[in-house]
């Protein structure tokens, strides 16, 4: 949560409360317009049959689990009150049900259900045949529910089982048949010698008719039946629509839809003196394992015995939005809030972006958590509203984080306030120790920073070199000579072997060989070039006592030789131009291990942290802790190197993520529970990582995906395409990253449109190590510092230690697991598209997120072909650059 300043004036408050309340009714009015009403003829009397299955919400039949005597007693009383005739499916499931339906006034279409297992099949026929002598409101006897279409009997047998049961009943006035779809009748007339009269089921929703059209193909098919069984009764023993379910052609499954249908087709039936059955009574979610997902929805009362809709009156296509609304206005309107009075300098427009933007991140969130009310889930499905639910809270916070940071920057595009250029007269310059760790870096690299350093316009400071854990011999000593035999007495240099604490134990060594006049430590990675004017340019924020770090940006140099080079530079510019200028206005910038100035008094207290591979933010959360400001000074001060290549880009980026975890787990009580942190400070520190938290869940996602598309293509009948609301958060979360990184880019970044785009795919191609590093950080995984090899030094035999050989393709080389990943997801994608039937929507639309879902693995390997066609040109520092070195664009 932004610093949000709840003892604010009250007009600060009025504002802020004005324009929620009316990004709030904004939003009302979006919910209301998406809810269109659907329009089709009431039916006022009574239903003319129901096909009914006893079993409540986690009742399974095929488990062996039914309903008791009193579940069927209320169903029977409340079937009662909208018809007098029902059909079921078993007859030794439910010995009682025919005298309790007697007892309500109903009429019962008996079924026997018939299967390939022929002992059940006896008991079935024996005890229908049993009951429908006994019982003198079973006028009719279905023996076997689709067995042709499903092939669990061959023909000749059914047949046996349809004359045995009428020879039995011969004496009665009880009709007998067996229920098949309306085109298995037409393709086996045969039946008809068998029955009595002609059962047929007409579902146009499982043909793919479209909603408008299904009613009158419905009637059409009962036509060509009854045209071909001239003088026979035909039943429509299940006719309906499902309220819920995947696509099938055109065919939508929707409440609005499911009500449309049931009405039209009463008004036709009642017209036409159709005798039919609704499917059905009641939702039946058991049905998700043998029919997929629509199997659940045929009711017209839900599986808690509430109705799904009227026959008369208006249809809403939601029936909740109301409910849903309200909910959705009032989250926005409390997620608004905070950032609203803590955006106090920015105008109206952006204030409402904000929230009309929190606003839309609540609606989504209310959407999400409605999808248990009206879906019945499979063990499958609650695994994944798990993981959905759990993302979800993760996925609000993010775009909330980057909608604030977006308003900030994208209306404004304000630059940071420069520093007074000199301090007033009568302050001394301080004394500045300037600290330059390195290990296994090439020598000239690391003397061509030295010299920038001794060359600083500054009359008071010194240079401690410390060379730790460097394995060449020859570099080791190379770098001592040179170190050694120069005559600057400012220059002081150390060698250790074997130095624990990666780069802050060298640093913490620098610092005690810090002269005790020092009153500010100056910190830069060892292939940096400085600015002779680096100290004079923040001399005003050294002299501030409440100043405790005073940063300037990263920055680099020869960054215009190859694509990947243009990408990376950019990529990282992103951040010193947009982040660190969101983070400076509520002191919560994070300090980088390089261009930085911290107040020696403070740091000799403090000191660097040993046990985690980013000591620099880590040292920065510390000194805010200890109240200290910290300072953003946006002016190019030193230029670096870019990693080597893509592998070193990922690994330098791994690193980072895996510190900031390390510093969540260290620090977590300062971050969430009480301490001197400000809420500003906490929340750039906590929103500042959700991406790359955003990053760890793409990868457990991608891995879930895959996972789950193998069970569609390999386990069709148990696994179905999930819920669309179930990828929302990850649609979400690309289209942020797709449409607002891009604009802030264009408004706070000065490189054109290609430069912009390649940025975005340099980012993209960092997930998976990102990833990998915020899952390793945060199980306690043991870091190792990995030094970044550095594009001018690549040639170097003395830089860090050599790769292991590598075999493979030179495109795969240190991006295997990405191709990997990549391969999978592209396998799945291919299997889907061959293996889906036609109008298959489902699993278009799963293709369609596994293609999102694969683009950082496709960015990475763009990255990698870019790098390999682009120059491999890669000077070593000259003296050109040397004198030059800030040449970042401004």
């Amino acid at each position: 949560m932004p610093p949000a300043r709840f003892l604010a004036s009250p007009t600060r408050w009025v504002a802020a409360l004005a324009i929620g309340l009316v990004a709030a009714a904004f939003n009302l009015g979006v919910w209301w317009l998406f809810q269109g009403r659907v329009s089709a003829p009431d039916h006022s009397g009574m239903v003319a049959g129901l096909s009914y299955s006893g079993a409540d919400r986690w009742q399974n039949p095929l488990a062996g689990q039914r309903p008791s005597p009193e579940s069927l007693a209320r169903d029977l009383d409340l079937l009662a009150r909208h018809t007098d005739r029902i059909r079921t499916y078993s007859a030794a499931d439910h010995p009682t049900l025919p005298e309790q339906a007697r007892e309500h006034g109903l009429e019962l279409m008996l079924g026997a259900f018939l299967s390939h297992d022929l002992d059940s099949n006896q008991r079935e026929l024996q005890a229908a045949i049993g009951l429908a002598r006994s019982h003198p409101n079973i006028r009719r006897l279905i023996v076997g529910n689709e067995t042709q279409l499903t092939a669990q009997l061959p023909p000749n047998r059914l047949a046996n089982y349809l004359d045995r049961a009428r020879s039995a009943l011969a004496s009665t006035t009880v009709q007998v048949s067996t229920a098949e779809p309306w085109h298995v009748w037409l393709d086996q007339p045969q039946l008809a010698q068998h029955v009595d009269f002609i059962a047929i089921h007409v579902l146009p929703y499982w043909e793919g008719e479209p909603i408008g059209s299904a009613v009158q193909a419905s009637l059409d098919r009962i036509a060509q039946v009854q045209a071909r069984f001239p003088g026979r009764d035909v039943v429509v023993a299940e006719i309906g629509w499902p309220s819920n379910g995947q696509p099938i052609g055109r065919a939508r499954a929707t409440p609005a839809n499911q009500a449309r249908f049931v009405r039209d087709f009463l008004q036709q039936a009642d017209a036409r003196g159709i005798d039919y059955f609704l499917i059905e009574a009641f939702d039946q979610p058991w049905k998700i394992a043998t029919e997929g997902r629509a199997g659940a929805y045929w009711g017209l009362w839900d599986s808690w015995r509430e109705p799904k809709f009227a026959l008369s009156g208006p249809i809403a296509s939601n029936p909740f939005w109301t409910h849903q609304a309200v909910a959705a206005c009032g989250l926005g309107l409390a997620l608004a809030l905070p950032f609203l009075l803590a955006a106090r300098r920015l105008g109206p427009s952006p204030r409402m972006a904000l929230g009309l933007a929190a606003q839309g991140i609540a609606s989504l969130a209310i959407v999400l958590l409605s999808v248990p009310l009206s879906h019945y889930l499979t063990g499958l499905d609650l695994l994944g509203l798990a993981l959905v639910l759990a993302a979800l809270g993760f996925i609000c916070a993010t775009l909330l984080a980057q909608a604030f940071e977006f308003v900030d920057r994208f209306w404004t595009g304000r630059a940071l306030p420069a520093p007074t250029p000199t301090p007033p007269a009568e302050a001394p310059a301080p004394f500045i120790s300037i600290h330059l760790a390195c290990a296994n870096e090439p020598p000239e690299m690391v003397i061509a920073a030295v010299e920038s350093l001794l060359a600083i316009d500054w009359p008071a400071f010194e240079v401690i070199v410390v060379d730790n854990n460097t394995t060449d011999p020859q570099a080791r000593q190379q770098l001592a000579q040179w170190m050694n035999s120069h005559p600057d007495p400012r220059l002081r240099f150390v060698q250790y072997g074997h130095l624990p604490g990666f780069k802050a134990g060298a640093l913490n060594q620098a610092l005690a060989l810090t002269r005790p006049e020092a009153q500010w430590v100056a910190v830069i990675d060892a292939d940096y070039l400085v600015d002779p004017r680096w100290f004079k340019a923040v001399q005003a924020h050294l002299q501030d006592p409440s100043v405790g770090v005073v940063q300037a940006p990263q920055a680099h140099r020869q960054w215009h030789q190859r694509p990947l080079d243009r990408m990376m530079n950019w990529e990282t510019e992103g951040f010193f131009r947009i982040g660190m200028h969101h983070r400076h206005e509520r002191n919560a910038i994070v300090q980088h291990g390089t261009m930085t100035l911290v107040r020696a008094s403070a740091l000799q207290r403090l000191r660097w942290r040993e046990d985690g591979v980013c000591e620099d933010t880590e040292l920065g959360l510390r000194l805010l802790c200890d109240g200290h400001r910290a300072v953003y000074v946006d002016q190019v001060l030193g230029t670096g190197l870019l990693p080597a290549d893509l592998v070193a880009y990922a690994r330098q980026r791994r690193r980072w993520a895996l510190g900031a975890m390390q510093i969540f787990r260290q620090h977590a009580r300062s971050l969430l529970g009480r301490s001197p942190l400000t809420l500003g400070q906490r929340y750039h520190f906590l929103a500042g990582w959700l991406p790359w938290l955003g990053d760890a869940l793409h990868l457990l996602f991608s891995l879930v995906m895959i996972v789950f598309s193998l069970g569609m293509i390999y386990l069709p009948d148990r696994v179905d395409p999930p819920l669309w609301l179930f990828v929302a958060p990850l649609m979400a979360f690309f289209a942020v990253r797709l449409l607002a990184v891009p604009l802030l880019y264009a408004r706070c970044v000065p490189c054109g449109l290609t430069d912009r785009l390649g940025a975005a795919v340099a980012g993209m191609a960092l997930s998976h190590r990102i990833a990998k590093g915020v899952w390793q950080g945060l199980r306690g995984h043991h870091a190792v510092f990995d030094i970044t090899r550095k594009a001018a030094a690549t040639g170097s035999p003395s830089h860090a230690p050599a790769a292991p050989p590598y075999a493979g393709p030179p495109v795969a080389r240190g991006i295997e697991e990405e191709l990997g990943l990549l391969a999978g997801l592209v396998f799945c994608m291919l299997l889907l598209w061959f293996t889906r039937g036609p109008g298959d929507a489902g699993r278009l639309g799963w293709i369609a997120i596994l293609f999102i879902q694969s683009l950082p693995y496709w960015a990475t390997l763009v990255c990698r072909v870019l790098e390999q066609r682009g120059s491999r040109t890669s000077a070593q520092p000259t003296a050109s650059s040397r004198a030059h070195p800030v040449n970042r664009p401004s």
